[in-house]
């Protein structure tokens, strides 16, 4: 065990006064690591943090005065240094000068509203006040008040340092001193969100805006609660309430704008042009002049790829192949990643031979610099509206040529991006230009998916022994919507004894199950024929239990219907009109199912179910030889892919900077 252990670094976690990096286990040891210590400030007279551990040490030894000596001139002399104002605040606290200590924790807490050690001991002073000193009826209200908001806030503080169970924790105690805090329950409702209950959040925002009407964040929170359970026109509503209370309410902003055109994907009551307009309406609010732009004179096309998503997503499924198998003969990558965890697969990422750009801690005006200084030919976009997309960034064109693949499955309004790429299933000639600003480039197959490569293999169709037909979806509960529920719903009516599994991680949660199971049984389904299950570690898995796995629309599956597919299940999906109702449409002409798998109305749908389900050797054969059929197909392909999206990339510089033809 050392003798003297550095405490953490002060713009982190600062030294507590009982520091456990420094606590010794007997006082010989205490004294032999504050000898230690004296001897490294001897030679390294400037090391703060090291001062800030001697005066620990001293109080731990009973010498409160020479702590004092050591603290008082080290904070006047380092004002900005938390690690010496919290010890010496712990200390006055710890030798009952309470109001000297309440003081300086209260500055800190200024200061540094992210520094949780000061709202914990800040807390405890005010506790004990409440405890022991004698309060009038007022006096006891405002500092149960003055308790309230220093806890919310300290829950505001875990809640950025990513621990959300103590965020949590802390807005509910804060509710035990204050139960109408308003404050408390919005942010009650946001945390309760990201731990994925969805119907607390809802509750809490609902709370939160009886107690203030005209409480902004609550009508955001509670929009954002709804559009989680697929309630998409009343989530817009919400946050169209926030911006009425608050128009500077920056969330909002986003959620009533390009969130909100992420949602309309999800609806069953906006027809094609009435989305296409919305988005092209958001984009023309959004044209600005372009940056200037220098064209590198490299032999190389140099392309920029930009996602919040280089991490464990659906869009590494299909995008991860690409950049590992680009020919750097040809191009150079720059890979701008707007996100601030990563994962093995970062890192898997990040260890190809290209650039890494952190793009997270950058405003929009330093993101287009940096992407306009890095002098890319084609800037390739993997966001579009989805979460964590910088298009406000990319509004002003940073790049000679802009254009959007993958992760947003419809066109983006926004007049700076020059093209999409997709393919001709998806979005038809005849089509495509009315449902695009962009110009449409096509790809064979806009998907390039890679299985997963500790999938189980494919079993016997589940039907042969079950003695009935098992359909499924694992697809988000936000593509849940009447229509679908209202189809899915006939199909079990027709088929005896059919069930059906639906597997997500908001299934968890009594009121989003509840509310989807009620759908359900207003359409004369039993819902004791409905399977719910909350997301798990291995979803794969579940595809062992279904017989056929069925597409939601308009808002189609990709990532699910491909592990459909590779775990042996057909799918059943409806082509729909634009882009996003028409990915399944896609998948399945790549592997050689659309002819008996894909409908072109909801009763050919329902038709196509009864068929399949009544035909179980074809089934079973069908699954026996499914994955086989997939990895053999243009989906699976990742050299041909690898090859047609070079050939895109060329197109288009020589198209539009005609470097390259």
């Amino acid at each position: 065990m050392p003798v003297w252990q550095r405490a953490a670094k002060p713009d982190t976690t600062p030294a507590h006064f009982f520091n456990a990096d420094i606590i010794m286990t007997n006082i010989t040891h205490l004294q032999h690591a504050l000898t230690n210590l004296r001897t490294h400030l001897a030679a390294n007279p400037t090391d703060i943090d090291a001062l800030a551990d001697l005066a620990v040490m001293l109080a731990q030894l009973g010498q409160t005065e020479q702590a004092l000596a050591v603290l008082l001139p080290a904070v006047q002399q380092h004002p900005q240094h938390l690690g010496l104002q919290h010890n010496l605040a712990e200390l006055y606290r710890n030798i009952g000068a309470t109001d000297k200590a309440e003081q300086l924790f209260t500055a800190l807490i200024y200061q540094q509203p992210l520094f949780v050690p000061a709202y914990q001991s800040l807390i405890l002073i005010l506790n004990t006040q409440l405890s022991t000193t004698q309060l009038t009826t007022e006096q006891r209200a405002e500092l149960l008040s003055r308790l309230a908001i220093i806890t919310n806030n300290m829950g505001n503080a875990l809640l950025e340092a990513g621990q959300m169970q103590a965020a949590e924790a802390a807005y509910s105690e804060a509710l035990q001193y204050w139960a109408d805090y308003p404050s408390a329950h919005s942010n009650l409702s946001n945390v309760a969100r990201l731990v994925g209950r969805i119907s607390d959040a809802e509750s809490h925002a609902r709370k939160a805006l009886a107690l203030r009407p005209d409480f902004a964040e609550a009508w955001n929170n509670l929009g954002t609660a709804l559009s989680e359970q697929g309630r998409c026109a009343e989530a817009i509503s919400c946050y169209q309430r926030a911006l009425a209370v608050n128009p500077n309410q920056l969330e909002a902003q986003h959620n009533a704008g390009s969130g909100s055109l992420f949602l309309q994907l999800y609806r069953d009551d906006l027809t094609s042009s009435q989305v296409v307009d919305a988005h092209k309406q958001w984009g023309e609010s959004l044209r600005c002049p372009a940056l200037p732009h220098t064209i590198p004179a490299t032999d190389k096309i140099r392309v920029g790829f930009i996602s919040a998503d280089f991490r464990e997503h659906s869009v590494m499924y299909f995008a991860e192949g690409l950049l590992a198998q680009l020919n750097r003969q040809e191009f150079e990558l720059v890979c701008y990643a707007n996100q601030t965890g990563e994962d093995y697969v970062t890192q898997r990422i990040k260890a190809l031979p290209l650039l890494w750009r952190p793009v997270a801690a950058l405003s929009d005006d330093a993101l287009g610099e940096q992407i306009r200084q890095d002098q890319l030919h084609v800037l390739i976009d993997l966001s579009g509206h989805s979460k964590g997309h910088r298009l406000y960034a990319l509004a002003k064109k940073p790049a000679p040529i802009i254009a959007l693949w993958l992760g947003y499955p419809f066109t983006t309004g926004l007049p700076a991006f020059d093209y999409r790429l997709t393919d001709q299933w998806a979005d038809p000639e005849a089509v495509a230009p009315h449902q695009h600003t962009e110009q449409v480039v096509y790809l064979q197959n806009q998907f390039n998916y890679r299985p997963h490569p500790n999938a189980l293999p494919v079993n016997v169709l589940p039907a042969l022994h079950n003695g009935y037909i098992t359909f499924g979806s694992l697809n988000n509960v936000q593509k849940m919507n009447r229509s679908v529920v209202a189809v899915w719903s006939e199909i079990l009516l027709r088929i005896p004894n059919s069930r059906l599994i639906l597997q997500n991680k908001l299934l968890v949660d009594a009121g989003v199950a509840g509310r989807i199971r009620g759908l359900f049984e207003a359409f004369g389904v039993d819902t004791q024929r409905l399977e719910f299950r909350p997301a798990c570690e291995y979803h794969l898995k579940t595809y062992n239990e279904i017989d056929i796995a069925l597409d939601p629309f308009p808002f189609n599956g990709a990532t699910t219907t491909c592990e459909a597919l590779w775990m042996g299940l057909p799918v059943l999906s409806l082509a729909g009109d634009n882009s996003v109702a028409r990915m399944g449409v896609s998948i399945l002409s790549a592997v050689g199912l659309e002819q008996d798998w894909l409908a072109h109305s909801t009763d050919d749908y329902i038709a196509l179910a009864q068929q399949h389900a009544a035909a179980l050797d074809n089934l079973a054969a069908l699954r026996a030889g499914l994955r086989e059929r997939v990895a053999n197909s243009q989906l699976c392909d990742d050299d041909a892919f690898t090859a047609d999206f070079a050939a895109c990339l060329k197109h288009m510089v020589a198209q539009k900077i005609g470097a390259y033809q």
